[in-house]
């Protein structure tokens, strides 16, 4: 099985629900085929290069997933029927790159995670330490002010 980059960027006549709804058939198309989806990145609306199909904006979707080589075939030629799809690529990916995206994922699974909470038992008992340790130090004179000369 290889590693593969999809990058689909659907028309900006769609609403927000027709393209996640756009974005579900894409994940249920590759599941279908077999394939495992390691990453989903929502780019968003952005502005085009140039006009497709008279467009200038789009919102793009880029899919990392892995499938077998034999499979992808059948995917282009079940995205090429989608109206609202202006256009998309599937890239094979180089080692780096899988590397990268391997990372890019642990990245991510580890900010998705709530921080460590300090243990609530150590953090309700009150310290009197640093109220005792601030009596018995000695004043200390600041030298901010100014000396007075006679």
């Amino acid at each position: 099985m290889s590693y593969y980059e999809l990058m689909v960027i659907f028309s900006t006549s769609l609403t927000e629900d027709e393209e996640k709804a756009q974005t579900s058939q894409i994940e249920e198309l590759i599941k279908h085929e077999k394939g495992t989806i390691h990453l989903i990145d929502r780019w968003g609306k952005r502005k085009l290069a140039y006009p497709i199909k008279k467009q200038r904006q789009g919102y793009y979707e880029w899919f990392y997933f892995e499938l077998d080589s034999s499979r992808v075939a059948e995917i282009d030629r079940k995205l090429k029927m989608s109206e609202t799809i202006i256009r998309f690529l599937a890239f094979k990916m180089e080692k780096i790159q899988i590397q990268n995206l391997h990372r890019e994922i642990s990245r991510r699974n580890e900010a998705a995670q709530p921080p460590a909470q300090p243990e609530p038992a150590a953090a309700a008992e009150p310290t009197a330490e640093p109220a005792a340790e601030a009596s018995e130090t000695p004043e200390k004179t600041t030298a901010a002010e100014p000396a007075q000369e006679s």
